[in-house]
């Protein structure tokens, strides 16, 4: 009988020593949790100035990017500036690339008789990041022009672009670019409605991305 209550206790006490390590355990691993930041938090440290953002961030998932731009396209024999907007969205592959679509729409402004229509069109786009937040960024798709004709008839253009810009982090998961971007279209039509079938564009944008 002794021995029994004897092998009973020590089974008791083993069961206690037990259940204290699973909850010591337990309570560790939720103090080492709690204590390390997830990883956009990580990016995350005072400064001087303030709280300040170091490093490439985690560009991975899904963003959506508003932007506007500025430019001058070449037809009739001289540059005419426009001014656009545009929508870019898609999903992080890496940390620094990019793959998605930017739908973008544009006013032209000259005072040359054809050269006041809109513009609108989409391209695939590349986003890749080279060192921080400076980006090359390229595009591929279609877009619809004015041919120039006194009409301000619509012509497809075909083609794509090639920009270069520095991406500045607002916080976690905003961030703020501004670039350069040169756009190459062919323009389809006769040649008497569009005599310059090459349409070449040169501007200046910004876009702010949420992750």
């Amino acid at each position: 009988m002794t021995l029994a209550l004897l092998s009973t206790d020590r089974v008791a006490r083993r069961r206690s020593v037990t259940l204290a390590s699973v909850f010591l355990g337990t309570l560790a691993a939720a103090a080492v949790m709690v204590a390390t930041p997830s990883e956009a938090e990580a990016a995350v440290r005072g400064g001087p100035n303030g709280i300040e953002f170091e490093g490439a961030q985690d560009r991975r998932g899904v963003y959506v990017g508003p932007g506007v731009f500025f430019g001058f396209s070449g037809m009739k024999g001289t540059f005419v500036p426009d001014v656009g907007l545009n929508l870019a969205f898609g999903g992080g592959v890496s940390k620094r690339v990019l793959l998605g679509i930017n739908l973008h729409g544009a006013k032209y402004l000259g005072r040359a008789e054809g050269a006041s229509s809109w513009m609108f069109g989409g391209d695939f786009e590349f986003t890749g990041y080279a060192w921080q937040g400076l980006y090359l960024r390229t595009g591929l798709g279609g877009v619809g022009l004015p041919a120039g004709d006194p009409n301000n008839t619509l012509v497809a253009g075909i083609g794509g672009n090639v920009g270069v810009g520095y991406e500045f982090w607002l916080n976690a998961t905003a961030a703020a670019s501004v670039g350069i971007t040169y756009d190459l279209r062919f323009l389809a039509g006769e040649e008497r409605l569009v005599p310059d079938p090459l349409r070449h564009t040169g501007m200046v944008g910004m876009r702010f991305t949420f992750f």
